[in-house]
């Protein structure tokens, strides 16, 4: 199917039902979640109707990042986002940007999943969403468990333990349990990693009875992994043994990794029970998991399992054999990341040459060792110390944004004190006084009723911090109009022209930002003629960050207007305080969006541009475009 072709009803419908079916096998079956999103990548496309598209984006990147396809992955999750932007879903936006984390946290990415976390956190804002709290806690919880801080770790994931088993059993979805095991299973590595061995066994055990009660089919394997080598812990070998076969049973050929793990796991039983020739065909079979060995973890695992092979030749008696597997194990480990591991195998080379008294290479290997057991706690203390400088820096990023944020609060509060001039506000009232001395009673009533509600208006403002551009424009249109009539007695004129081909009533920006400088362009402007045209024009840039608003007017220009401001001094602290409260506002905000640039307000004279050929101002200020977090 092309682009340009039409989709028949028919088409869509069967299109929908194969989303239906992706939304519930990307959790219980991968191999028909494969066969569902291979039929609708040659199907999808732009002219699809956006909920197909969002439903294939959406699952195909979950599944990515189950298959450790962490790139295409994100290509998805930003497709998916893109549409629901288009859409201004929030709670569907929060939900994609901490499943964007998910992959950051695969990717090792603190920074980004941070960012993925605060980008959720601002679209949720205080809406009641009890299943995304709790996955923000699970997403949390394990950014900490990470970054080597258990104590917030097991703060965050007991909190989203509790929110899940907290919600209502028929409003849990499939996705929800598998968020739930999730937890548990991190529960259980934390209580692992604090050395609490029985908390730690009982959390894997608890996540099997919701695997199989769900049929959940993401990380499947490696539950039962966990919950084998806890097993194992309890020396219940049955039951590990249960686990690692049921691991053989689930795995893909996605997951090399866990198979390898359960055949290693096996051939330690066979080795424990004393079947040594069923134990080198296992150990053996997991080796073969890694014909073509690429990453680090890679080298470790083949060199671990190679370790054990080693072991069991050493059983055997056959130390020529075993030396010559703990060799290997050591290559191989040398193109891996655990120094312990090969300090370990060094130590086991030593003895193994002192036995077949090879006193000089079993001194070599000893002294390969003690240097790789000092490498190994010197690379303990840099990672400790990495990720405390990490752990810094994410906190101290919040802090300065939570400051920022106070800041932007307080300056708001500050603004709005000095935003309406006591020219304005006695000039109005007085105007509308006179229309009741001259018996102008009908006008009066409506004047007076459109500046309470402009007051009303500005009064509401000062809860909020972003508003819409509609809303924006709506108040302006509130105060120029009474401008207009109480002030110039109907000699200004103005019009205010909006973004083309944009939904005005979906963008947001800081709430009155615009205001004071349409005010300083009536009363410098302006208000010296007592009569002109002023003209607010709103430009939305190309990636959706930004909007230009350009106000413009024919008066008596900047440079004059500001000689006049000079000599009235108190109307000049008054105004010239909330216009520099305004400009700190504007760039703090766009400080806490990380935009570029440091001046967001350019004044031009226009009479100086046009030497003389026309008067007026132009006033270019560039707002953040904001996305609906507070």
């Amino acid at each position: 199917m092309t682009n340009t072709q039409s989709v028949q009803p028919a088409d869509l419908a069967h299109m929908r039902h194969l989303c239906d079916n992706l939304g519930r096998w990307v959790f219980t079956n991968f191999d028909l979640a494969r066969n569902v999103v291979q039929e609708l990548e040659s199907t999808v496309h732009i002219r699809t109707p956006f909920d197909i598209r969002l439903a294939y984006h959406r699952h195909r990147a979950f599944l990515e990042n189950q298959w450790r396809h962490f790139d295409r992955s994100l290509e998805h999750y930003a497709s998916a986002t893109a549409i629901l932007e288009t859409l201004a879903e929030p709670l569907a936006l929060a939900e994609t940007w901490l499943d964007t984390a998910a992959v950051q946290l695969n990717r090792r990415d603190w920074t980004a999943v941070q960012q993925c976390l605060d980008r959720a956190r601002r679209y949720l804002g205080a809406l009641e969403a009890p299943n995304l709290r709790a996955l923000l806690a699970c997403r949390e919880g394990f950014l900490h468990l990470h970054l080597g801080n258990h104590r917030l770790a097991l703060e965050s994931l007991q909190e989203a333990e509790r929110g899940l088993l907290g919600l209502a059993e028929d409003k849990a979805t499939l996705k929800d349990y598998y968020i739930l095991t999730l937890v548990i299973s991190g529960l259980g590595d934390l209580y692992e990693r604090l050395d609490e061995k029985d908390n730690s066994v009982d959390a894997y055990l608890r996540v099997l009875p919701l695997v199989e009660q769900h049929q959940l089919r993401p990380r499947r394997p490696w539950h039962y992994l966990n919950a084998g080598r806890a097993a194992l812990a309890q020396n219940d070998v049955e039951h590990a043994r249960e686990c690692f076969e049921n691991v053989l049973q689930f795995v893909t050929e996605e997951e090399p990794e866990a198979k390898a793990h359960a055949l290693a796991n096996l051939g330690i039983l066979s080795l424990l029970e004393n079947d040594k020739q069923r134990a080198a065909a296992l150990f053996d079979e997991a080796t073969a998991q890694f014909p073509n060995p690429s990453k680090p973890a890679d080298f470790t695992n083949l060199s671990k399992i190679q370790s054990w092979r080693a072991e069991l030749l050493w059983q055997l008696n056959d130390l020529e054999q075993a030396e010559k597997h703990f060799e290997q194990a050591f290559t191989s480990g040398q193109d891996g990341h655990d120094l312990n591991h090969l300090a370990q195998i060094s130590q086991a080379l030593s003895q193994l040459c002192e036995i077949r008294a090879d006193y000089q290479r079993a001194h070599l290997w000893q002294r390969h060792a003690t240097e790789l057991t000092e490498r190994h706690y010197n690379q303990v203390r840099d990672r400790e110390r990495q990720e405390i400088e990490v752990r810094h820096s994410l906190e101290r990023s919040r802090q300065e944004a939570q400051m920022a944020k106070l800041r932007v609060a307080g300056l708001q509060l500050r603004a709005l004190r000095a935003q309406m001039n006591p020219h304005f506000l006695f000039n109005a009232l007085n105007a509308i006084q006179g229309l009741i001395t001259s018996s102008r009673n009908d006008e009066a009533e409506t004047y007076l009723a459109r500046f309470a509600k402009l007051m009303r208006h500005t009064l509401e403002y000062s809860d909020l911090e972003e508003v819409t551009l509609e809303q924006e424009v709506e108040f302006l249109n509130r105060y120029l109009d009474l401008n207009r009539k109480l002030r110039f007695r109907d000699k200004l004129q103005y019009q205010v022209v909006m973004p083309p081909g944009v939904d005005t009533s979906d963008l947001m920006i800081p709430t009155m930002i615009v205001q004071p400088f349409v005010e300083n362009a009536i009363e410098h402007g302006l208000r010296p003629l007592l009569k002109g045209n002023l003209r607010i024009e709103f430009h939305l840039s190309e990636d959706e960050r930004m909007l230009l608003c350009v106000i413009e007017d024919d008066g008596v220009g900047y440079n004059k207007g500001k000689e006049k401001q000079n000599n009235q001094a108190g109307y000049q602290s008054h105004r010239s305080r909330g216009m520099e409260i305004t400009r700190e506002r504007l760039s703090l905000l766009h400080q806490l969006r990380k935009n570029p640039g440091s001046q967001f307000v350019k004044i031009v004279d226009l009479g100086e541009k046009s030497e003389g050929a026309r008067s007026g101002t132009r006033v270019e200020v560039l707002l953040p475009v904001l996305e609906g977090d507070n």
